[in-house]
């Protein structure tokens, strides 16, 4: 793939030129005699797209990230339960010392059993929530960016409530295998089937769905808020990128009056988008995903110890509370008043080691994903 950066005077555009731009995610349209400049990007809505090529794609996506950012995760359950203190690094190395290498992945299959399922209904939901949303907030009188925003804000809520109740019998499974033989653990399991019938002769069927309130506190906003803000974010900064490339054509440029930029294809390798758009989408994807995790992590630091059952402090009232059955409110307090008011970042820097790297490479491949799977494309010129 290589950037052609081609000049011509402001008269010769016309509509001809420019549809040649539909075919690709995004196109800049630099005016610089004017220091006016477009940023546009083709959304490709759920109806418009093969749903196995979607699904599976994704799918396939979230299993491999997943995979690769697991320790991390295990490496948050520790620093969130008590299981082990200090650093990141510092509760890695603990960790690998009771149990070699294998206990950063302790789990790891039971997770994976939930991300599959929760995954594909995760996606669904969020397209077919964003296209009704925004058509119906377009019919209300709502200007398109608003319609937009609105229809991402929902569809993240409405697909990440669906896919809570699928993962959290999985997600509880795992978290439990992940402290074991640490001081934050209740209970010994022999693998991931033993854990699943010890918490339903033991708990319950409520056993497996133990925190499922924390969990959609966490998951519903952090969703909601990620794709609202991914959505504004793209729009920021596609246009702040076209600017200064605006301004460098300007400088640079020998004072044409207009400067097209867009991103070519070879013959033999077509990409959805160029390195230009990568840097918009990803950039846009890292920021809204710091933004979430860190007014959600108080909530996922009280789910985490609801599902595992740990202590919820260093004190006797700390095991009292896990053992109870104690609330959401009732473990905030405690965490604050215990452990004070630091303690409830506790996990942060794990979260985006993993869910930074996920919602960069994650947004990349959704992106390219839905030009991919699009129905009826028609050919490139």
């Amino acid at each position: 793939t290589r950037h052609a950066w081609r000049r011509r005077s402001r008269a010769s555009v016309s509509s001809s030129s420019l549809q040649n731009l539909h075919y690709e995610a995004a196109a800049m349209i630099i005016h610089d005699g004017r220091r006016k400049a477009k940023w546009t990007h083709e959304e490709i809505e759920w109806a418009q797209l093969d749903k196995m090529k979607m699904l599976s794609t994704q799918t396939a996506m979230a299993v491999g990230l997943r995979g690769c950012l697991y320790p991390n995760l295990v490496i948050k359950t520790h620093i969130q339960t008590n299981a082990a203190t200090g650093s990141t690094m510092s509760v890695a190395r603990q960790a690998i010392q009771r149990g070699g290498y294998r206990a950063l992945w302790r789990g790891f299959l039971t997770n994976q059993t939930g991300v599959i399922p929760a995954h594909s209904v995760y996606v669904t939901g969020l397209e077919w929530s964003k296209q009704h949303i925004t058509r119906a907030a377009n019919n209300w009188g709502c200007k398109p960016g608003t319609s937009s925003h609105i229809g991402s804000f929902i569809g993240g809520a409405t697909a990440a409530s669906c896919a809570q109740l699928v993962r959290t019998p999985t997600d509880v499974i795992a978290q439990r295998l992940m402290i074991q033989g640490s001081k934050g653990s209740q209970t010994t399991y022999r693998n991931g089937f033993h854990a699943l019938q010890t918490i339903v002769r033991t708990e319950g069927f409520r056993g497996l769905y133990a925190g499922l309130g924390a969990a959609v506190l966490v998951s519903v906003p952090f969703s909601a808020m990620f794709w609202s803000s991914y959505t504004t974010l793209k729009s920021h900064i596609g246009h702040s990128m076209t600017h200064a490339a605006a301004y460098s054509a300007q400088v640079f440029g020998g004072g044409e009056d207009e400067i097209e930029i867009e991103v070519t294809q070879m013959a033999y390798f077509r990409p959805p988008f160029g390195v230009w758009e990568a840097m918009v989408f990803s950039s846009a994807a890292f920021i809204s995903s710091c933004v979430a995790l860190a007014v959600t992590n108080p909530i996922d630091l009280v789910k985490t110890r609801i599902q595992t059952k740990a202590k919820t402090g260093r004190t006797a009232e700390g095991g009292r509370l896990a053992q109870s059955g104690a609330g959401i409110l009732q473990h905030l307090f405690s965490i604050v008043k215990y452990e004070g008011w630091g303690s409830l970042s506790k996990g942060f820097s794990s979260r985006v080691m993993t869910s930074g790297p996920f919602a960069v490479l994650g947004i990349l491949v959704y992106e390219g994903t839905k030009h991919y799977a699009q129905k009826d494309k028609p050919t490139r010129c």
